[in-house]
């Protein structure tokens, strides 16, 4: 009986013995893979990035700077977090689809160099990893048209507070600021005073303040502005130009020399306005001083 047992005991040992040096074994395989793929992510060129391409999508080519977005692509990536420093802009890993969004943003400036590409539309990135390849895809943003914020200058205001009238003190007493913006309400580049009727654009006497990235007004109403741009479109009436004068009434003015002012309210959609304006040709637009459709679905005119 004890040799049995002593058998039993010497058995034990040694499959522990075995088990031990499994788990060793398998330790030691596992760190070097570690190693391994550590090596091959950091010092290997197989992630490595040997081409990028960029395809652009803009009526105006000239106005975003290809190999600045590149340079500030990959200062940006690097930057997101300590591995990424240390594997460096040319591994393909750091660049990830998901945080390219904030690139574009507002808050991406700080993190892309200091810039912000307000401009931009739409990024993507593809990463081909067999052919060691991205492809950044760039759209602009399309010009629907200008707001040019219109600014007092120090003689207006001087006027004022002498008690009196600023238009009986000062002529043409305004400066303009002009920003383009898009078919979405985001001011996105400056833009140049525009006269005339070629260029949707609004005169902004509310006195705010817009800055880039910013959207010309609350979604509300920059939905109704750009509803009030198509039904004077499609009422062929050839007025491109729209006045905001207080913010605080909620409603804009279509202006122009050669015909009455039309008064639209912008907290609610316009569309019966395209159906009264038609109506108003057959009296006489000549004859109208103004109409006023600020209450939805009325219409109201004066004659001159």
């Amino acid at each position: 009986m004890r040799s049995g047992i002593y058998l039993n005991d010497k058995e034990k040992q040694k499959q522990r013995r075995i088990l031990k040096l499994k788990i060793f074994g398998g330790l030691a395989v596992f760190f070097v893979l570690i190693i391994g793929i550590g090596y091959l992510v950091v010092y290997s060129p197989a992630f490595r990035i040997i081409r990028i391409d960029i395809a652009l999508i803009s009526a105006d080519k000239t106005r975003i700077n290809t190999d600045e977005i590149v340079k500030d692509l990959k200062f940006f990536f690097t930057n997101q977090s300590k591995i990424s420093q240390f594997l460096g802009q040319d591994n393909i890993l750091i660049w990830k689809k998901e945080k390219i969004r904030k690139f574009i943003s507002a808050e991406g400036g700080s993190a892309s160099g200091g810039k912000n590409y307000f401009q931009i539309a739409e990024l993507t990135i593809e990463k081909k990893y067999l052919e060691r390849r991205i492809k950044i895809n760039i759209k602009e943003r399309e010009k629907f048209g200008i707001w040019c914020q219109q600014t007092r200058n120090y003689a207006e205001q001087d006027a004022e507070l002498r008690g009196n009238s600023p238009l009986e003190s000062v002529s043409s007493s305004r400066e303009s600021v002009c920003w383009w913006f898009d078919k979405t309400g985001i001011i996105f580049s400056e833009a140049l005073m525009a006269e005339g009727q070629l260029i949707n654009k609004v005169n902004d006497f509310s006195g705010r303040l817009l800055k880039l990235g910013e959207p010309i007004l609350e979604e509300k109403f920059a939905k109704n502005i750009f509803k009030i741009f198509e039904i004077l479109e499609k009422s062929a009436l050839k007025i491109k130009s729209l006045k905001l004068e207080n913010l605080a009434f909620q409603e804009i003015i279509a202006d122009s020399s050669n015909l009455p002012k039309i008064y639209f309210s912008l907290r609610f959609n316009p569309e019966f306005a395209l159906t009264a304006l038609e109506s108003f040709k057959k009296i006489g637009l000549n004859k109208i001083e103004y109409i006023d459709l600020r209450v939805e679905n009325r219409a109201y005119y004066k004659l001159k």
